[in-house]
């Protein structure tokens, strides 16, 4: 279930400008809006607990790469019950988004950064500037 790519982080997207930062922050809390989208993030950090933690339902390590000990076991939860099959509503919905808009500026706006090919834009110019 938890591949490397998972439990990767990219701090490199940080460094990316800050009106692009902002810009992407701001789309990921836009699209929480939706719930499918509020399940996708709450899925996709799941996905970055390890093995243990999701089987345990706690955050047990500090890799800087899932969500605080707070929040594991909600994460875990509603991870486990997404993977079932079913939806998140009512409660736990508002529960789930508020989660997901905590997580946006970081593990959410990385992942989001490396797949919109911005991370890879800006360390490749910055090797051709560095020539």
């Amino acid at each position: 279930m938890i591949t490397s790519n998972n439990l990767r982080r990219f701090p490199d997207a940080h460094r990316l400008p800050k009106p692009l930062k902002a810009a992407l922050v701001a789309k990921i809390r836009l699209s929480l809006d939706n719930p499918l989208a509020v399940e996708r993030a709450v899925t996709i950090l799941f996905k970055r607990q390890t093995s243990v933690e999701q089987a345990i339902g706690a955050t047990k390590e500090d890799n800087n790469l899932g969500v605080m000990s707070c929040h594991g076991r909600q994460i875990a939860y509603y991870g486990k019950w997404l993977a079932s099959g079913r939806s998140l509503s009512g409660y736990h919905l508002v529960k789930a988004r508020k989660l997901a808009n905590k997580y946006a500026a970081t593990q959410l706006f990385e992942l989001a950064a490396v797949k919109g090919g911005y991370l890879d834009a800006m360390l490749e110019r910055e090797a051709i500037q560095g020539e």
